[in-house]
């Protein structure tokens, strides 16, 4: 088994981690996630995954030196019984989100570079209840050495 982790692990659980120790959005997020969970239950939910319709792309820049270009999903997810509740809810929580990923956009040393690309508004419902989510695409540049 593998014991070191994959650089976007590593920076996943960085983003995560920026997330979390926000003082604005811990008060109000119930559930902080690496991965789209399977049947969420905690809302307002944020998780980080890599983007399923970017992933990562390799830049050679040298014989065995690439510029990784990273992309990672922010998702901010929130439900309410009343669509524009819930809707304004991942708004103002996503905006949240963008100004504390563009606060250190090295990301404490770990990327040369991040920024966010886009946020895609996304809806669907649950029952009786009307599901919001905020996809926000974050651009992550990581200079990277194989190992011989």
């Amino acid at each position: 088994m593998l014991s070191d982790k994959s650089p976007v692990e590593e920076l996943m659980e960085k983003v995560l981690e920026r997330l979390r120790t926000d003082e604005a959005l811990s008060a109000e997020v119930r559930g902080f996630r690496l991965s789209e969970p399977i049947e969420p239950v905690e809302f307002p939910l944020i998780y980080v995954e890599l983007s399923p319709s970017s992933g990562e792309r390799l830049v050679p820049r040298g014989s065995s030196t690439f510029e990784r270009i990273v992309k990672l999903d922010v998702c901010v997810v929130d439900r309410h019984v009343e669509p524009e509740k819930a809707d304004i809810s991942v708004l103002r929580l996503a905006e949240r989100v963008l100004r504390c990923l563009s606060e250190d956009p090295r990301l404490g040393g770990l990327v040369e570079d991040s920024y966010v690309e886009r946020i895609t508004p996304e809806y669907g419902a649950v029952k009786d209840h009307a599901i919001s989510r905020a996809r926000i695409t974050v651009s992550c540049k990581v200079m990277w050495r194989a190992r011989p």
